[in-house]
């Protein structure tokens, strides 16, 4: 039960899209394109969160269904999509940092091990690229 890292392929792209299917916000359900590359853009997969892109680094456990994956978003804003069996967490960085911001959830036990798993993911996604404030 570790994660692997292997660069993004197409099918992966589209899993990460259907994963997030249910995360489209009102007002973009029926313009966004919301399944496959972008047209015009053979390499950029739109989610509701930003574009991932085929070849692009992401980590996975499959034994467990986790995985995580940089987004891009804003330039300045690094954004990372950690999907948990389920459960999806969208980590950003603080304007021009590296620095995550806090996760939002208020069970401690639950935010314990939603951030240990981040840790885990990152370092294997980006050696420690983006880190929490209290464990830089």
């Amino acid at each position: 039960m570790s994660y692997i890292l292997e660069r993004l392929t197409p099918d992966d792209c589209i899993r990460v899209q259907d994963d997030l299917r249910g995360d489209w916000s009102d007002h973009l359900l029926e313009t966004a394109h919301k399944r496959g590359a972008k047209p015009g853009i053979s390499f950029e997969y739109a989610t509701p969160y930003g574009d991932i892109c085929h070849l692009n680094p992401w980590v996975i456990d499959r034994n467990r269904n986790y995985y995580a994956t940089e987004i891009s978003y804003v330039l300045g804003v690094g954004r990372v999509l950690l999907y948990l069996d389920g459960e999806k967490y969208l980590l950003e960085t603080e304007y021009q940092t590296r620095t995550l911001k806090p996760l939002a959830i208020e069970d401690n036990e639950k935010k314990n091990w939603v951030k240990s798993e981040v840790i885990k993911a990152l370092s294997v996604l980006n050696r420690g690229k983006y880190y929490f404030k209290d464990n830089k």
